[in-house]
């Protein structure tokens, strides 16, 4: 997405985004919807329109601004909860006053130019990315940070800074991504299908158009069955459910949508659900390979941390290590993963976990960064960093993420 204006001017403060005049708020409503339109040209669009705004100072950051950074932000290439582009997501990282954003997409690169140019164009640090599950052969008995899933480990390439040329080795490499994606996609959705009779979706009408890139995930795949079941059985659609996920009717419809939709992904989807596709080692790439294409591709090569609790995990020592001999250059994790849990024997275990890891990488002056997805309904759009578990690392994490840059 190349576009070529530039947002200048001081932006001053401001109690909210939007002056006070209701046809200015109207128009920058609009503005915001389109900017996450799935058709790029009105996306190109809208973002134009919002800088001159911001020059001119009509639209203004919060008032309350973080310095903070988020460099995990899944965009609408995969799966994002309020169906933002990548122009949407800067935005937002933009008026929030964070220091450093970062896009990420499992199987993809799709956004990474709209992601840069609206950096450029907003006048905030951004970097775009991709996340994939690799087979680590060297571990192939032992899981690491995939659930139940032996030698399977989420590996990620960030701090890219051009779109790759299809006719490549590593263009290639991401069009074989996708299209492994998208199998394993179609069988989970013909398993389903069979299993649920009288609800079923069509993958190419129901589920390819959620996402613009023709890259939908499993959340997509929940999406479009809920969507589908509220279309064929309007008023029984609550009592199907419930008897299908075995969950009481009046439980469920006490659930919030979110809720309801990550329920239905757990008891259909993940390991033991009948929509479950066992892991074959032969389709997932290999992480020495995959880490090879990020380098050629001129992106860094960043691991993946869970919370310690797995058993490739256990001991962060040999885990950071092991993963830098193998050329990785920086470390991602969740926070809230670590520690956004009620006071009691598990959070003290992962806070534990945490500070052991954090510790391994700081000792080996290994880069971590960090973000908070958004990839599942009802996830913070940045970490609050004044939490005394991940305050402490602030500076840590903010000086790791000025490498991408």
């Amino acid at each position: 997405m190349v576009l070529s204006a530039q947002a200048g001017g001081r932006v001053g403060v401001a109690r909210d985004i939007f002056l006070l005049h209701p046809l200015l708020i109207m128009e920058t409503k609009k503005l915001l919807k389109n900017l996450s339109s799935f058709n790029l040209k009105l996306r190109k669009e809208s973002l134009l329109e919002i800088s001159k705004l911001i020059k001119n100072g009509k639209i203004k950051k919060f008032e309350k601004l973080t310095p903070w950074l988020n460099l995990h932000l899944h965009t609408f290439h995969s799966f994002n909860y309020e169906n933002w582009s990548p122009a949407r997501v800067i935005f937002e990282c933009w008026r929030r006053g964070l220091k450093y954003a970062g896009t990420v997409d499992f199987d993809t690169l799709a956004g990474l130019e709209e992601t840069l140019s609206t950096g450029e164009i907003l006048g905030i640090l951004a970097t775009g990315g991709f996340e994939s599950r690799v087979l680590v052969e060297e571990w192939k008995d032992v899981v690491i940070n995939s659930p139940n899933e032996p030698g399977i480990y989420y590996l990620c390439g960030k701090g890219f800074k051009r779109t790759l040329d299809a006719d490549t080795e590593e263009g290639r490499f991401f069009l074989n991504l996708k299209k492994v994606a998208q199998a394993r996609n179609r069988e989970v959705v013909d398993k389903l299908n069979s299993f649920l009779g009288k609800v079923t979706v069509n993958y190419d009408i129901d589920v390819l158009p959620l996402t613009p890139s023709g890259n939908p995930t499993e959340r997509h795949i929940i999406e479009s069955y809920k969507r589908k079941s509220e279309q064929l059985i309007p008023n029984k659609s609550d009592t199907f459910w419930s008897e299908v996920l075995s969950v009481p009717v009046d439980s469920l419809r006490e659930k919030e949508p979110a809720e309801f939709l990550e329920t239905m992904r757990k008891v259909l989807i993940k390991s033991g659900g009948p929509g479950y596709i066992p892991p074959e080692r032969e389709s997932f790439p290999k992480f020495d390979d995959v880490v090879k294409i990020i380098k050629k591709a001129g992106g860094i090569p960043v691991g993946t941390w869970l919370d310690g609790t797995n058993k490739g995990e256990e001991d962060p020592n040999i885990f950071v290590s092991f993963l830098k001999d193998k050329g990785i250059e920086a470390m991602a994790i969740i926070p809230e993963r670590n520690y956004n849990f009620p006071e009691g024997e598990e959070k003290e275990k992962k806070v534990l976990n945490f500070n052991r890891f954090m510790q391994a990488c700081m000792d080996v002056k290994m880069p971590v960064v960090c973000g908070t997805e958004l990839n599942k309904y009802g996830q913070p759009f940045v970490d609050d960093f004044s939490k005394p578990e991940i305050s402490i690392y602030l500076n840590y994490f903010l000086d790791s993420a000025s490498l991408f840059f």
